[in-house]
């Protein structure tokens, strides 16, 4: 039975993780217009109003490089929200170009290149971030999220720990290594080695993703599927249950928590976690996974 794991907190894109914008510098004795202060908006402002309002301020012309290149930033950034990655990426190049050493661009051109699955890239970019600024945990934390991605998890670990040195409390940076110790125990023969030590380390950093960000529903599906792992099967679906409550659409939580019901022998509310988990959005290889188990439990069709 494959246990299905939660990689982010809502989408698995992470451009949410970035610094906050930075702001554009008005020229002496002049107001923002309404495009330059939308633009640099951190709340309030939609991908597509700030597409629009960053567009705008940049053909008005801004007077520096320094602010045009603040300006394409933070319309990458809106690019990279809507998953359009070949413009965010222009973006990001052409702020790098005016400001060399613009680290919000670099992280944010990292994210578009680990969003392409070109991890190498993306960490070339998080190398540049750290190396203009060797206390930017958000920058550890994304080259910690590539090196996962390339299955360097003893890699990833170090950056992750970095991070949580550098913001002891950074969630993300705790989430992120709770998956990279449930990666090694998947496929790191070191895990085989030492049963156990890697969910242990797994299910204490979810713990402090909690602790930090109590609705981080993803966090408890994860640590619900340690404690499944561990056998451990009234904890697991108390997780279960919470990450449900804090999103009731999401199949993955569902079906996770059928599994977990199927395997303590409470078929009847297993099957009903299943026919909820497909009449929502799934993944087709994930569908025929439950359309498989409901016909096992005798309640196909």
């Amino acid at each position: 039975m494959r246990i299905l794991v939660s990689v982010a907190l809502a989408a698995t894109f992470g451009v949410t993780l970035l610094a906050a914008t930075t702001a554009l510098t008005a020229a002496a004795g002049a107001e923002p217009s309404d495009e330059q202060r939308q633009c640099v908006a951190s709340t309030g402002v939609s991908p597509e109003q700030k597409l629009v309002s960053c567009t705008a301020a940049i053909a008005a012309g801004l007077e520096t490089p320094q602010n045009l290149a603040i300006a394409l930033n933070n319309r990458g950034n809106a690019y990279l929200s809507k998953r359009d990655l070949e413009h965010a990426i222009a973006d990001f190049d052409e702020a790098i170009r005016l400001d060399p050493k613009y680290v919000l661009a670099f992280n944010g051109r990292g994210l578009a290149y680990q969003n392409k699955s070109q991890y190498d890239r993306a960490i070339a970019d998080f190398d540049q971030a750290i190396g203009l600024n060797p206390k930017n945990a958000v920058a550890f934390n994304f080259r910690g999220n590539a090196y996962r991605s390339k299955g360097r998890y003893d890699r990833a670990i170090q950056d992750y720990d970095e991070a949580i040195a550098l913001s002891p409390n950074y969630a993300s940076a705790f989430f992120g290594r709770a998956l990279a110790y449930q990666d090694k125990t998947l496929w790191d023969f070191d895990a085989y080695l030492n049963e156990g030590q890697y969910e242990d380390r797994a299910l204490k950093d979810y713990d402090e993703t909690i602790r930090l960000a109590p609705n981080n529903r993803a966090a408890y599906n994860n640590r619900g599927n340690v404690y499944l792992s561990k056998r451990q099967y009234d904890r697991a679906i108390k997780d279960y249950d919470e990450a449900i409550r804090l999103d009731p659409n999401e199949a993955l939580y569902i079906k996770n928590r059928a599994n977990a019901f199927r395997i303590t022998g409470q078929y009847d509310r297993a099957i009903a976690d299943y026919r909820k988990a497909l009449s929502l959005k799934l993944d087709e290889p994930v569908k025929k996974q439950i359309e498989a188990a409901l016909k096992e439990l005798g309640a196909a069709g």
